[in-house]
């Protein structure tokens, strides 16, 4: 072979092999790269626990205006689905009473969350009315057009960014609490034109018994104070 090919034959070779190089180095580069993980957030003034986002409310509604004001925020009343949501959100509740997304259509059917699973035997619920709330006690019930705050909850959203508005549960402090023993949040006005608008739970199962027409299921007035558990 001439000197001239060889040279050629040489360069081509050191160019091929350095190609070859290359990629390689860029495949393991690319392999060995972690890989960015979804970035999951609640809300500015949502509490996140758990893998879901919880809204305490200052204002006060009955059960149904409480659901349509958590539907407009695309959420429900409160769906607890183990002890250690109703331990978080009795410690945060504060000494306020709070509608959760728990009902019956009468006193003899069993309790349903808003999404229409049974209610777990791990919960029980005090007092024979057809709407749930908090308390100091834990679940108590009583007459739905009762005016009490609410809470509710949804799923983590997922985020391309971190946020800076969440606030999670670990994080709860003395210092972070308002005079009554709980935290300050932006009032919600009642939403009552929203119902059925903007959240898929509103069907016939929320339309609680008799409270279009100031009566419980069984027909008795509803009260206008404060139900007894």
């Amino acid at each position: 072979m001439k000197p001239e090919a060889r040279v050629a034959c040489q360069v081509m070779l050191a160019a091929l092999f350095t190609a070859l190089l290359v990629t390689a180095i860029t495949f393991a580069v690319q392999a060995f790269q972690p890989h960015p993980q979804p970035y999951f957030q609640c809300p500015s003034d949502w509490i996140k626990y758990r893998g879901k986002c919880y809204y305490f409310s200052e204002a006060a509604g009955n059960w149904t205006s409480s659901q349509d004001n958590c539907s407009a925020l695309g959420a429900s009343l409160a769906i607890l689905d183990s002890m250690e949501d109703l331990s978080f959100v009795m410690r945060y509740k504060g000494i306020s009473e709070h509608w959760i997304g728990l009902l019956r259509k009468d006193e003899e059917q069993p309790w349903q969350w808003v999404n229409h699973s049974l209610l777990s035997h791990l919960f029980q619920v005090h007092g024979g009315g057809l709407c749930a709330y908090l308390d100091d006690n834990g679940l108590s019930s009583s007459y739905c057009s009762t005016e009490r705050s609410w809470i509710c909850n949804k799923p983590e959203l997922q985020s391309s960014g971190k946020g800076n508005g969440m606030r999670r549960a670990k994080n709860l402090c003395v210092s972070s609490l308002g005079a009554e023993g709980r935290a300050s949040h932006t009032q919600i006005p009642a939403a009552p034109n929203l119902k059925k608008a903007l959240n898929p739970l509103h069907d016939g199962f929320l339309r609680v018994p008799g409270d279009q027409q100031g009566v419980d299921g069984k027909g008795q007035p509803l009260e206008t104070h404060v139900g007894q558990s």
